[in-house]
């Protein structure tokens, strides 16, 4: 069975370039991977021969799983980069596996009835080697991916998710939000009693934005708390004066809380999303 192997590593390491080439006008036209339709051809074809040339070390390596990173990061590396799918970058693996034995069948390497039975056993290493490359490449997107989520969510972790506002203990954010609470009906009474014009409800968003992160969408109790509390003070104290200005200010307070709520769900179910994949 060596004999009939390593009659198809010569074959796939010498003719590297034509079944390169015979691989790259299938998978720039295939309606399976359509992101590489756009394509430099020599970026693709250069792919294809680093590969079938590899195939050789892949194959007499000690330990062929490593031997195969070489080509498998750096694959992945540059379709991640190209905006490539990974389900097109694993099937123009199989297209890549595919064109090497038809080139193989096409050329008459294996003639003979034994030729065939003996090259199908030598099939299974071909297969394993592509296996390792498949599974390397779906490794190293996953992990561009998960770098790629952290570096723009990274901000937002940063200053709304970080230990400096989210890491504190759920009793403690309580009670600090009902410290902010009751600051915020005391200096909502002392305005409106003193007949005061001054907008002071712009503070009553440190409560709002911190119940959105801490919270989420459950933190929407936090700005119809203090809708109320603006709009009863209001009807108490300022009966005299127009309501239009604090109805404003009281949807603005709900319309605040609401956005940066969902916002906040949403990238708490994308971490969570991608929780698995962290490597």
């Amino acid at each position: 069975m060596q004999a009939y192997a390593a009659k198809l590593i010569n074959l796939i390491e010498s003719k590297a370039e034509n079944i390169a080439k015979q691989w790259a006008a299938d998978v720039m036209k295939h309606n399976r991977t359509p992101s590489y339709h756009s394509l430099s051809k020599d970026l693709v074809v250069e792919q294809g021969v680093n590969f079938y040339r590899l195939f050789r070390q892949m194959s007499l390596a000690e330990v062929p799983y490593e031997e195969a990173k070489s080509f498998s990061w750096k694959y992945a590396e540059e379709f991640y980069q190209q905006k490539i799918p990974l389900h097109e970058a694993l099937y123009a693996l199989i297209l890549m596996r595919r064109h090497l034995w038809l080139y193989a069948e096409f050329q008459g390497t294996f003639v003979t009835a034994l030729e065939k039975q003996q090259a199908v056993e030598s099939l299974n290493r071909t297969i394993l080697m592509f296996d390792y490359v498949s599974y390397q490449v779906t490794e190293k997107y996953q992990q561009l991916t998960m770098e790629g989520v952290n570096k723009k969510l990274g901000i937002v972790k940063t200053f709304l998710m970080g230990k400096l506002i989210g890491g504190m203990k759920n009793t403690y954010k309580l009670a600090f939000m009902a410290v902010l609470l009751i600051a915020a009906g005391i200096l909502t009474y002392y305005n409106h009693t003193a007949g005061k014009v001054v907008v002071f409800t712009h503070l009553f968003y440190i409560p709002i934005i911190l119940a959105a992160v801490w919270w989420g969408k459950k933190g929407m109790l936090v700005p119809i708390l203090l809708a109320i509390i603006l709009i009863a003070s209001h009807s108490l104290f300022l009966k005299d004066a127009p309501f239009t200005d604090d109805v404003i200010r009281a949807v603005m307070f709900i319309i605040m809380g609401g956005v940066v709520g969902w916002l906040m769900d949403s990238v708490k179910k994308l971490e969570e999303l991608y929780e698995p994949f962290k490597l």
